[in-house]
């Protein structure tokens, strides 16, 4: 069913893009033109700074862990680069490599790990809405002249609102097992009677490993640590994004900072929608918001969302294949990985 909605997400991208009017005037010339006159010095900068934020993803974890054990930034930082690699190739499925291999290298519980990567999820989304609303706050929607620019700042200010309204949520159910752990899992495995025992045994297990892992909060420093690295990750992302587009030129590389932040939340928004391998909703999300927000003419805003989609999500398996093979990490590793036969 998922790929099935992911499928007519890109189907419905591309219909628009072939019915609308930038399309009539769309040229397979243009666009190699405007691939081949990019900067290699700026597209070399994207490159090292996606990779910086991978290298801040690794502390940041490192800091989620130190409650259980010192663990040590190497490991995490293979374990990243070889994460990733198996989101570009399986798109979402692919997530669990990374904590799986750092519950290995490390020695932990798989499910203490699954607890670290939801509260990564939490503080990259309590980033995102602090990213958004400085956007939306600090640069004047006039810079958008696009066609469907009032239409798409409106979207964007809705779409603030319920990261905001999911922020909350999450901090509030953060804080709820924080300091009320045993009363949220009760009401949690309450409300999961109906499941069979052996899922709720699960639910048990990763509950006590989350409530754990929180401990990394338990303190103002070691709540602005995790803070502190989730801000390096986005703005070293956000970096590589403005990156890509000045490699273009103009009118791309007028783009101020603002923009691109918008352009990032686009593209974080549309690779929920991946087709393995091969993408689709991160370059479609891009290119729209480029062509319908800042009037960028669509053969500019297709090299960049190319080129983006290349830097942010396919480089990384330059190092991060290698890697897995280094690690014993063979097709039918993975498949146990990701449809286990049993539940341990």
């Amino acid at each position: 069913m998922a790929l099935v909605l992911v499928l007519a997400g890109v189907v419905w991208g591309i219909y628009h893009f072939a019915s609308g009017p930038e399309w009539q005037q769309f040229s397979a010339a243009a666009l190699w033109e405007t691939l081949a006159k990019a900067s290699p010095a700026y597209l070399l900068l994207g490159t090292f700074l996606t990779f910086a934020s991978y290298l801040c993803r690794a502390y940041r974890w490192k800091a989620f862990l130190r409650p259980m054990k010192e663990a040590r930034v190497g490991n995490i930082f293979v374990a990243t680069l070889v994460g990733f690699s198996a989101v570009a190739l399986l798109s979402r499925a692919g997530e669990v490599v990374r904590p799986w291999m750092i519950a290995q290298k490390e020695q932990l519980p798989l499910s203490s790990q699954l607890g670290a990567w939801t509260l990564e999820r939490v503080f990259d989304t309590l980033t995102l809405v602090g990213l958004l609303g400085a956007s939306l706050w600090l640069f004047p929607a006039s810079t958008a002249a696009g066609e469907h620019a009032a239409a798409m700042m409106q979207h964007f200010r809705t779409a603030g609102l319920v990261l905001t309204i999911l922020a909350m949520g999450m901090a509030a159910g953060l804080a709820l097992l924080h300091y009320l752990p045993q009363s949220t899992e009760t009401v949690i495995l309450w409300l999961a009677r109906p499941l069979p025992q052996r899922i709720r045994d699960g639910i048990r297990r990763a509950l006590e490993h989350f409530a754990a892992t929180l401990a990394v909060i338990r303190n103002a420093r070691s709540f602005l640590e995790c803070a502190f690295w989730s801000a390096l990750v986005w703005l070293t992302l956000l970096g590589a994004y403005w990156s890509a587009a000045r490699a273009f030129g103009e009118p791309l590389a007028g783009l101020h900072w603002g923009a691109m932040t918008l352009v990032l939340m686009a593209s974080v928004t549309g690779s929920l929608a991946q087709l393995p391998a091969v993408g689709g909703g991160t370059q479609l999300a891009t290119a729209l918001t480029l062509t319908g927000l800042y009037g960028v003419p669509l053969a500019p805003a297709t090299a960049v969302a190319l080129t983006i989609w290349v830097i942010t999500f396919l480089l990384v398996m330059v190092p991060g294949l290698p890697l897995a093979a280094r690690e014993g990490l063979s097709w039918s590793r993975l498949r146990s990985i990701l449809f286990p036969a049993t539940e341990n």
